[in-house]
């Protein structure tokens, strides 16, 4: 299921594509919302590139047996990391290159997202979010 190609899911009404294991995004992920749906998956951004556009939402572990969005709050770390000359700016946090974000397991709920725009110098841009997403120390 992970880094499948085809998208054939939708979370409101928009493409979304399941990820079970960590993945490096391209720009064929642009437009298409990686739910993620497995604890401690790092989903690495490429070096930015103007607008380039990505959402992460945190899908919560998938039951056993049961359909596609029955994943339980505190369920998954979501975490997000950057080239590593790039920064993550916005949210409530202070901007640095190299340093990842994360929607945190023990705030985690189903349906947390981030939305991130890159600017082709700095590196990215929150520009929509749900949730509470952190910044590495």
């Amino acid at each position: 299921m992970a880094n499948q190609t085809t998208v054939s899911q939708y979370i409101d009404g928009k493409p979304s594509l399941d990820l079970d294991t960590s993945k490096t995004l391209a720009i064929t992920d642009c437009g298409v919302i990686q739910n993620v749906i497995a604890d401690a998956i790092t989903i690495t951004l490429p070096a930015t590139v103007v607008g380039y556009t990505f959402t992460v939402r945190n899908g919560g572990v998938k039951k056993t047996g049961g359909p596609r969005g029955t994943g339980d709050d505190g369920s998954v770390l979501v975490k997000i990391a950057p080239n590593a000359s790039d920064l993550v700016a916005g949210g409530t946090w202070t901007a640095a290159d190299n340093k990842y974000i994360a929607n945190t397991k023990a705030t985690a709920k189903v349906g947390d997202y981030i939305t991130l725009v890159a600017d082709g110098v700095n590196g990215w841009m929150v520009v929509d979010f749900k949730g509470i997403w952190a910044k590495e120390a």
